[in-house]
């Protein structure tokens, strides 16, 4: 007698959409069950709802799967979970299915036609007394991690690269390739910040480029974070005012440096946070003017550690 047709509803919730692997699994289970299983309708469904839960410390992917009739009245559920990854409910998934839809309706009635048992499966599988079937510990690589683009504006304060605190505004754009690391560029201004001397003042305005190589960074239903090695240029505009011989010149250097990023997501694109730069200048010189007397003054010289801050809202696309 032929296996009445079945239908699997996938249902991944609010997880991501590499969790849509309804196909996979299909595919699986005729795979196993060398015939065709599933149509577009039919009086046997089969419904997994996906979740992900969190448990001593780690998190991991939970499949509830039940078997419903044409009236809708539902039986034999069971749960599933693997590890983070929803690639990890494959194999016990399609096995799970495979003896929903091979075995028939519950029912008081005396069947006239005994069903045969399944082959054993393709791999062994712990099974728990609660009806729940984790995977066995294998040495598989993980998922990568999925990729997504940032734009973040900011206000900015630096202190080191400047007599006194300097306040800007900047611009960053960060892009992570799936399973690689994040890759960003940043550029921000920050306006003169004054130095008295003696009867004058010297005024300093920073500009910086930088371009940064992120091993740590992710994001998740509510927030996204980075940490980056950064390397680019600074330009230090200085302008003495009230002093013999006033002048004003340029001077760039590099700024090699290490930061640190954290935003909270609003909504499902907006982004709210800050962050911490610290850089370390290489080449600067040290600032000097002639006093009335004729000698010549130390003015200001760059700190060996330059330390910004920001905030801001920026973008965030997956």
């Amino acid at each position: 007698m032929d296996a009445p047709t079945s239908v699997l509803i996938w249902d991944r919730g609010t997880l991501e959409a590499e969790c849509e692997r309804g196909a996979s699994v299909r595919e699986g289970v005729e795979a196993y069950l060398g015939r065709t299983v599933f149509a577009d309708a039919g009086g046997n469904v089969v419904r997994v709802r996906l979740s992900r839960v969190e448990g001593q410390g780690k998190r991991r992917v939970v499949a509830r799967v039940t078997q419903e009739d044409a009236s809708g009245k539902a039986w034999g559920e069971r749960s599933v979970s693997g590890d983070e990854s929803c690639a990890s409910l494959d194999e016990p998934l399609t096995l799970v299915v495979a003896l929903l839809v091979d075995a028939p309706e519950p029912t008081t009635a005396v069947e006239p036609e005994r069903v045969p048992p399944p082959p054993p499966p393709p791999s062994p599988e712990l099974v728990t007394p609660s009806s729940e079937i984790a995977t066995a510990p294998s040495f598989e690589e993980s998922a990568p991690s999925p990729g997504h683009w940032v734009v973040l504006g900011f206000g900015a304060a630096t202190l080191g690269a400047t007599p006194e605190l300097a306040v800007g505004a900047g611009l960053a754009v960060s892009v992570k390739p799936r399973g690689f690391w994040g890759i960003g560029l940043e550029a921000a201004g920050f306006g003169p910040s004054r130095g008295a001397l003696e009867a004058g003042s010297l005024d300093l305005s920073l500009m910086l480029a930088t371009a940064s190589l992120c091993p740590l960074q992710g994001a998740d239903e509510s927030a996204w974070w980075s940490a980056c090695a950064s390397f680019g240029g600074a330009r230090l505009h200085a302008r003495s005012r009230g002093l013999l011989e006033a002048r004003a010149e340029s001077q760039w250097f590099a700024l090699p440096g290490l930061s640190v990023r954290a935003a909270h997501i609003v909504g499902k694109h907006w982004l709210l946070g800050g962050g911490v730069l610290a850089g370390l200048p290489l080449g600067p010189d040290r600032y000097v003017y002639r006093d009335a007397e004729g000698r010549r003054q130390a003015a200001f010289q760059v700190s060996s550690l330059v330390l910004t801050a920001h905030v801001g809202v920026g973008w965030i696309v997956n």
